[in-house]
């Protein structure tokens, strides 16, 4: 039973029961942010998978506040339901002692943590991320529209794909 999803070409966040607590399956797709990313950090720093990291360890501490117990996991349980397309990179957390409601709750944030996260890294100053709840449609939109903009001011292609780029 999956009790949260959040999907599209740019991310993922999936939350499923698993046994004893909570299977957290997130992912960053590098190519579809390279229009945002590419240029703009060093060697092994790309922003969309440190901001992923950073989206993590927030939900980590606010889980860890509320009394639930996170925990790396090993091997790849959410292969099964993650998408397989592309060069993903993945996070994945047990997550127990946590509330539905909590689990919810905290994994709704991640998207636009993640998304300020990469703004903030690459220093996107002239888009503004919505306030509140946005739809995995909807940021897709926002983000392809960022990745447009990006792609054209620095000559970079407006999308990708793992065997190479196209415009």
């Amino acid at each position: 039973m999956i009790i949260f999803e959040y999907i599209n070409k740019f991310m993922y966040f999936i939350v499923s029961d698993a046994e004893g607590g909570w299977l957290y399956c997130s992912g960053v797709s590098m190519s579809q942010f390279l229009p945002i990313t590419k240029g703009r950090h060093g060697l092994a720093s790309n922003p969309a998978m440190r901001g992923l990291q950073l989206g993590d360890l927030h939900l980590r501490r606010q889980m860890h506040e509320m009394g639930a117990k996170t925990d790396n996991i090993k091997g790849n349980p959410c292969d099964r339901i993650v998408p397989k397309d592309g060069d993903w990179y993945r996070q994945l957390l047990s997550v127990e002692n946590a509330s539905k409601e909590l689990v919810r709750e905290v994994i709704a944030e991640a998207p636009e943590q993640l998304v300020a996260n990469v703004f903030h890294a690459c220093l996107v100053r002239d888009f503004e991320l919505a306030k509140g709840p946005v739809s995995a449609e909807e940021m897709e939109a926002f983000l392809s529209t960022v990745c447009e903009a990006y792609g054209k001011q620095a000559g970079w292609p407006t999308t990708a794909s793992a065997k190479g780029f196209r415009k």
